[in-house]
């Protein structure tokens, strides 16, 4: 295998390897490489933001191994965001279809999902990279017509527990895919575990986490670095690894909705109200918290914690050893307490923050609910 894969890459390589080049021994029965391709058609929002964009890289990059070792072809039918659509039977390129979106008339979203769900269209998903609401509210009209979701929108998840539990309720019945891996912990491996923990028979009792690799930046750049509150806020955000409105991490609303997904993924019935938030402020004092804490051997840390009762999110100062005070710049922990995994917690670690990160996780969603189409 050749150097500098990423993860994804190589374990898209060994999917081809397992799928196609694991052959009989007799030639006579060893069967080609897929010749016929089955089409799923891509529907990409926030085609001009850092995760939409770096999704589109990788799109670009993997489109040809896809369908000479699959037969599957993705085509990226139509791109949008706020303010341009983009559209083409043929499929657009990639790495180019930002050039090709137009401004944005009042019936684009309506035709483009009439033809989705329209009797005999191809399958579909919907790959959500913004943070709209009013593209959220579309999530239950898609699935209910056939159409998969792929969402790295944190909005849907966190609504009322009502709605929440509406889209597994339509994505089990009619059978559509709806994945969300990236809510929460960028490409670490979350939400799958603790849907097998509790598939098992596991009972979750509690999760405790930094769920926020733009904070956990933030505070390791104003501990270790002695850069200003502001200005590290300001490097994360030139970086990508805050919001686009950086308000929505320091006032800790982004972190609620990873929490709130995580503990309905936990089986907690948790409402937003039952989360108790003490918002990170830059109140001119960062300096001094940490020449304190330091003197102790004690680091800052936002912590998010839930059980079946409910939610706290806040900064916290925590003894030097802990492992959530150990986490590099930009990384997430979650340890998850269960009935059997209870003196020694299940824990999941990685970077938690970036587009390229986020993009990642992305297409490996849109792989798994791909297969999931061409199957059904």
């Amino acid at each position: 295998m050749r150097q500098g894969l990423t993860a994804l890459d190589a374990s898209l390589y060994l999917f081809i390897a397992m799928n196609v080049y694991a052959l009989p021994r007799h030639p006579e029965t060893v069967p080609q490489p897929a010749t016929v391709r089955r089409r799923v058609d891509l529907v990409l929002v926030g085609a001009r933001g850092q995760v939409g964009s770096a999704f589109r890289q990788r799109l670009a990059g993997q489109q040809h191994a896809l369908r000479l070792a699959l037969g599957v072809d993705l085509a990226l039918l139509a791109t949008l965001d706020q303010r341009g659509f983009a559209f083409d039977l043929q499929g657009l390129v990639p790495d180019r279809c930002h050039v090709d979106l137009r401004a944005r008339e009042p019936g684009d979203l309506e035709h483009l999902l009439a033809h989705l769900v329209r009797p005999g269209a191809a399958p579909a998903l919907f790959i959500d990279c913004s943070a709209s609401d009013e593209i959220t509210d579309l999530y239950p009209r898609l699935l209910a017509g056939g159409v998969g979701v792929v969402a790295a929108n944190k909005r849907a998840n966190a609504r009322p527990l009502a709605f929440y539990r509406e889209l597994q309720r339509l994505a089990h019945h009619h059978e559509t895919p709806y994945r969300y891996e990236t809510t929460a912990g960028a490409a670490i491996p979350l939400l799958e575990p603790l849907r097998d923990l509790r598939q098992r028979g596991e009972r979750v009792r509690s999760i405790r986490g930094v769920l926020s690799g733009s904070l956990s930046y933030i505070l390791a750049r104003v501990q270790d670095d002695g850069l200003e509150f502001s200005e590290a806020v300001a490097e994360a955000g030139r970086l990508g690894y805050t919001e686009p409105d950086p308000s929505e991490d320091l006032c800790l609303r982004d972190v609620s909705r990873k929490l709130l997904g995580l503990a309905r993924e936990a089986g907690f019935a948790l409402e937003a109200q039952d989360l108790t938030i003490v918002p990170l402020q830059d109140d001119g004092n960062w300096q001094a918290r940490v020449t304190k804490a330091k003197q102790r051997g004690e680091r800052w840390v936002v912590l998010a914690d839930a059980d079946e009762r409910g939610g706290r999110i806040g900064p916290q100062c925590l003894p030097g050893a802990s492992p959530f005070a150990n986490l590099r710049p930009g990384q997430n922990l979650v340890q998850v307490t269960t009935d059997l995994q209870d003196s020694v917690p299940l824990s999941l670690s990685g970077p938690g923050a970036g587009p390229a990160v986020t993009a990642a996780g992305v297409f490996s969603d849109v792989l798994a609910a791909a297969r999931q189409l061409v199957r059904r």
